[in-house]
């Protein structure tokens, strides 16, 4: 049924609601719970109708127990999904509340409400707000996600395409309700399949067992319960408990693992253990306490013992019992190391006593002692060394305590600890006080500092050791005297008397005592630093109270300080006082310098800045000039280093001199420069001549120009050998003609000159031109080389002509004449020997005649391919074979290639590569195969070796799975296995072995030998531990050996015990059996309704598992019920 609701938001929302349950009828029993209310299943709550303010909000997960189940937790109705957990006694279906369903709160909830009401048609079933079942594995390994659902309310659901319809009467709405029904039915599958998953996961239990149990450890193997054809992926989860079988278990371990190891268990303690199975979020309901007891073992170390009493010759120790773990300790063992203190001990007492009384020691003296308990299952560890001493004497006078080191305000003491001495006493006298002697430190340690002390004072000490027998006698009586403080720093500086240029006076004593507080002593020296820019440095150190500080540069300021010492130490300097000494006229200047060289009719002139401005800035710099006939002229005034001297003549000799003046006045003239003014520069060349004397050389020759005024010292020869390149400097030199040499035959070349003086260079002179006769071809340089064994074939560019065209080229291989050939630019060298080496060089000609041979080529032929290598086969299987060649090694990288014989006498490659082993896989038994090999390097492919023919051996039957044991008793059982199919012509047996566990058997024993699939054992010991496994034989018929398969995984079981009870198969977990009364009541109550049967019937819709059938199928006086009545008998 649709209903549209409007909220207060107004949003048109649409609900769908589930019918109502139609009543039961008269006289049907009631499924319920305690209360027998009618209720009705609604699987579409959580995403329809949002929860009523009387619920909680509804979430998507795993749910707990319902509140009936557990009074003590508060719980909700359960509205959908995983149904509530049932009574004991009560086989009916889930019990779900009943009532309207609620209004819709959540805004989120209506939006998802409208957007899957637009979107129902087109949405696929994977996409829906449901829960789904976990995914299933098929023996195959192979997901599948078909529906599992149950009959709830009338509803059909399919399971594995199996269909089962239940009558349900209902007259009104059916048409509505079918309608609804096909709409909803894909959701509901959904949710009715995650809600079978865990209603048979709860019904699935594994089984514990509990293996090699140890003191403080043992194994436990979970085995997974039998699903029949599904297979699930489980985890487990493993329980603990120590208290009892109804105490509190503890989560030891969560996992897929089905052997586990516990660690750190108590010895002799017992155990409980409980175990279930979890599928995603869906977990199993836990299996039946299994217990176990660890062994015995060893006491613990016990604590160390204590000292009860003691004498000069005996001690009594005492110690608290150990912890037994699991066996009564039987006695002690105390050791002691007999007063050495070598590590060595000896057993001194032996007992159950846990006291022991040691005589006949020596007094005054330390033992070791450690104690270790004992019972039936050994020796523990000894507890921890401890150390007692025996009764002496007091101790004698000690010396006196010395003094470590000294300090201000504190002494450090130390004196030597003896054998016998334990504390010791420490008294100091401070005369000043007249109080004497007092103790000043009481107490074990051998040294001691004694604080707030007066400075530079003087105390006395003595000393006395104590012991368990007395105190000893006062050491003698030392004094020891405090460090004395630094002072304080010395007034502040005062200027005494006039300031000079060059010194003056300090003093810093004038009107008081300085210092104020000299540390406790008498000031021993001053010492005066002072700074002139460069850093303090001291100029005085004295007991004067005034300084004189000489030295001193005129107009310069200075920074002076003072500091004092004493028997404490340094004390801080004094405030700086600053002072300025007087300027006066600055000093010499150097003499100026000149700058670049002199022209004909300027100069330049540049100084530097006097090393003394008097103390005060230089205000100018004044340069005279002196000239030839002796007048004088001022050129120059100003704050500038230099100037420009004009009006010169050329070549004439001229004096400078300069000054510098300050605020003061002006300084001495420094030493004269005598300058000579410069010449002009030469005139240019003449066209020079140049001469052609061989193909590679040229000699030009020019005039000397005039000088103008200085002489010639160079000339700069250029040239220019290509029309579009520049001149370049050829030649410089005071020569008129140069030749130019190692030049190219049959090029034109330029050339020009210019004349050098002290003025600079002249203008060039005309340029001249001149070219050289061609000559014999240059050298090869650009070639490449490619050998063979016994080939060379060299390529080359050809060089350059020299201006006559190349003809020929002549080839020297070393020993054999010249190898003339025409102007071809490669040649091949055949007929050589393989793996030698060749020394080749090139000459081209042409009509002047042979070039230069080319540098020499080192040629170095390749080596012949190796040959085969001899091959054997080293393993031999059914199906593969292993062949290996070489002995190993391979030096020269040599690859190898490897090749199989086929049917139409053809090989296929099967391995190429430096190793010298392969495994040939994927071949027939029985039959023989051709092999052959080859080597290859750098130099080919070498030839095949002979054909070698190796053959596979039979193959061994398959392995078998766990063969199947049935109709165990006390001292036989049935053995059943699945075969295998005969192999060709030769026939299979089949060797079942047996193994005793509960006798700590390790080998199996042969029990049958035959073609048979089944085997029933006899004479086997009662309530024993076995196991079982079996193994194919494949007897040949060729009248080989026969081959035998490997053997099946082992099938463990146990025979039953002499009781007289049913035999039961090994696989299925044991189940509790009821008493029989409540088997009877529960028969009566199954056969007078056969509505609630079908209901019955229908919750194990596919029939329940195999482990549940004992208690569904039970019997009455032997008498197996009705296999109508049993869903899994009638299924």
């Amino acid at each position: 049924m649709v209903q549209q609701i409007v909220d207060e938001h107004g949003i048109l929302t649409n609900v769908i609601l589930a019918p109502q349950m139609p009543g039961m009828p008269p006289g049907t029993p009631m499924t319920g719970g305690p209360n027998n209310a009618p209720h009705y299943y609604n699987p579409y709550s959580s995403h329809f109708p949002t929860p009523h303010p009387q619920y909680q909000p509804h979430h998507h997960g795993h749910h707990g127990a319902a509140s009936h189940m557990h009074p003590s937790v508060t719980g909700h109705p359960h509205m959908h999904g995983t149904p509530p957990p049932h009574t004991c006694n009560s086989l009916a279906p889930p019990v779900h509340a009943a009532g309207p369903s609620p209004p819709i709160n959540s805004v989120e909830e209506r939006n998802r409400q409208r957007s899957w009401h637009g979107k129902s048609k087109s949405r696929k079933p994977e996409e829906g707000y449901y829960y789904r079942a976990p995914p299933r594995r098929n023996k195959s390994n192979k997901s599948t996600n078909s529906a599992v659902t149950i009959s709830v309310n009338g509803d059909v659901h399919h399971q594995n395409n199996m269909a089962t319809n239940t009558t349900i009467s209902s007259t009104e709405n059916g048409a509505e309700q079918e309608e609804e029904r096909k709409m909803l039915q894909q959701p509901m599958s959904i949710l009715h399949e995650s809600k079978f998953t865990e209603e048979i996961l709860k019904q699935i239990v594994p089984q514990c067992q509990v293996k090699e149990v140890e003191s403080r450890s043992a194994s436990i193997d979970l085995t997974p319960p039998d699903c029949g054809e599904n297979e699930y992926d489980f985890i487990f989860e493993l329980l603990l408990s120590e208290k009892g079988r109804e105490s509190k278990y503890k989560l030891v371990y969560t996992g897929v693992s089905r052997v586990i190891n516990l660690k750190d268990l108590k010895p002799a303690c017992e155990y409980f253990l409980r175990a279930c199975t979890k599928i995603e979020d869906f977990k199993g309901n836990l299996s039946e306490p299994i217990s176990f007891k660890t062994l015995p073992c060893e006491p613990d170390p016990p604590q160390h013992p204590r000292l009860s009493s003691k004498s000069k010759t005996g001690l009594v120790l005492k110690w608290n019992a150990a912890c037994e773990n699991g066996s009564k300790i039987s006695t002690y063992s105390l050791e002691y190391d007999q007063g050495l203190n070598n590590g060595q001990f000896v057993e001194v007492y032996n007992g159950l006593l846990k006291q022991a009384r040691i005589q006949q020691l020596q007094a005054g003296t330390k033992y070791t002692f450690r104690l270790a308990a004992i019972n039936n299952n050994g020796k523990s560890r000894f507890s921890e060394p401890v150390s007692f001493h025996t009764s002496g004497c007091a101790p004698s006078q000690p010396e006196h305590p010395k003094l470590d080191k000294a300090f201000i305000n504190s002494l450090v003491l130390s004196w030597v600890k003896r054998t016998n001495d334990e504390t010791f006493v420490l008294q100091m006298e401070d005369e000043s006080t007249g109080y004497g002697f007092r103790i000043t430190y009481n107490g074990p340690n051998t040294t001691y500092q004694v604080v707030e002390l007066r400075r530079n004072t003087e105390y006395k000490f003595r000393l006395a050791a104590k012991n368990d027998e007395g105190q000893s006698k006062w050491s003698d009586i030392v004094s020891y005297c405090t460090l004395p403080e630094p002072p304080l720093p010395p007034g502040k500086l005062q200027v005494k008397g006039k300031i000079h240029a060059f010194y003056f006076k300090i003093t810093w004593a004038l009107n008081f005592r300085s210092p104020k507080d000299d540390g406790g002593s008498n000031i021993s020296s001053y010492h005066v630093e002072i700074d002139d820019g460069s850093g303090f440095h001291n100029i005085y150190k004295g007991l004067d109270t005034e300084c004189t500080c000489d030295g001193l540069t005129p107009g310069n300021t200075y920074k002076v300080q003072v500091g004092c010492s004493g028997p404490g130490g340094k004390s801080e300097f004094s405030e700086i006082c600053i002072v300025t000494t007087t300027p006066v006229v600055p000093g010499h200047c150097q003499a100026p310098k000149l700058q670049g060289k002199p022209k004909a009719k300027s100069l330049n002139l540049r100084w530097g800045t006097p090393a003394n401005d008097g103390g005060s800035a230089v205000t100018d710099y004044i340069v005279q000039m002196v000239s030839p006939d002796n007048t004088t002229r001022e050129v120059y005034k100003g704050r500038d280093t230099e100037c420009v001297v004009a009006g010169l003549l050329p070549g004439r000799p001229y004096l400078f001199q300069v000054r510098c003046a300050n605020k003061i006045g002006a300084g001495p003239w420094s030493e004269s420069l005598e300058v000579v003014s410069g010449p002009g520069v030469p005139d240019a060349p003449k066209l020079p001549t140049a001469t052609c004397k061989s193909p590679h050389c040229i000699q030009v020759n020019w005039e000397k120009p005039v000088n103008n005024g200085a002489t010639i010292t160079d000339y700069r020869l250029e040239w220019q050998h290509k029309e579009d390149a520049d001149f370049t400097q050829l030649h410089v030199g005071p020569q008129r003609k140069f030749e130019a040499k190692n030049l190219a035959p049959a090029t034109k070349y330029s050339f020009r000159v210019l004349a050098i003086n002290s003025a600079g260079p002249s203008p060039y002179s005309p340029v001249c031109q001149c070219q050289t006769t061609p000559s014999s071809p240059a050298a090869v340089v650009h070639y490449r080389v490619h050998s063979t064994a016994t080939d060379i074939l060299l390529k080359w560019e050809e060089p350059h002509s020299n201006g006559s065209e190349i003809i020929a080229y002549n080839i020297d291989i070393g020993d054999k004449s010249l190898i003339n050939i025409s102007s071809a630019s490669e040649y091949r060298i055949s007929n050589l020997l393989p793996d030698t080496a060749y020394r080749i060089r090139i000459q081209a000609v042409n009509v002047i005649g042979p070039g230069a041979f080319s540098t020499p080529i080192k040629v170095v032929t390749k080596s012949l391919p190796p040959p085969p290598p001899s091959l054997e086969c080293v393993s031999i299987a059914h199906n593969s074979l292993k062949l290996k060649w070489g002995d190993g090694r391979n030096p020269d990288l040599i690859n190898y290639q490897l090749e199989l014989g086929k049917d139409d006498k053809n090989f296929q490659l099967v391995y190429s590569g430096s190793a010298h082993v392969h495994k040939v896989g994927k071949l027939s038994e029985l039959t023989s195969y051709d092999f052959r090999i080859l080597a290859i390097n750098e130099a080919g492919c070498g030839e095949y070796s002979n054909i070698y023919k190796f053959s596979t051996t039979k193959a061994p039957p398959p392995p078998l799975k766990a063969p199947k044991v049935s109709e165990i008793t006390i001292n036989s059982c049935m053995v059943e296995w699945q075969g295998c199919k005969q192999m060709g012509v030769d026939s299979v047996i089949y060797q079942l072995q047996i193994l005793c566990i509960g006798k700590g058997e390790h080998e199996y024993k042969s029990v049958y030998r035959g073609p048979e699939t089944s085997f029933s054992v006899q004479n086997l010991s009662s309530r024993c531990d076995y196991q079982m496994r079996v193994g194919a034989i494949r007897i040949c018929s060729d009248g080989l050996p026969d081959v035998t398969g490997a053997f099946s995984p082992g099938m463990p079981f146990t025979t039953l015990s002499p009781e007289p009870v049913r035999a039961v198969e090994s696989r299925p977990p044991t189940v509790m059996k009821a008493p029989k009364f409540i088997f009877f009541l529960f028969t009566l109550l199954l056969l007078s309704s056969h509505f609630f049967f079908s209901n019955f019937h229908l919750f194990f819709s596919p029939p329940p598992p195999a482990s549940l059938h004992p208690l569904l199928c039970f019997t009455y006086n032997d008498a197996p019920l009705s296999p109508s009545l049993c869903p899994r008998c009638k299924l």
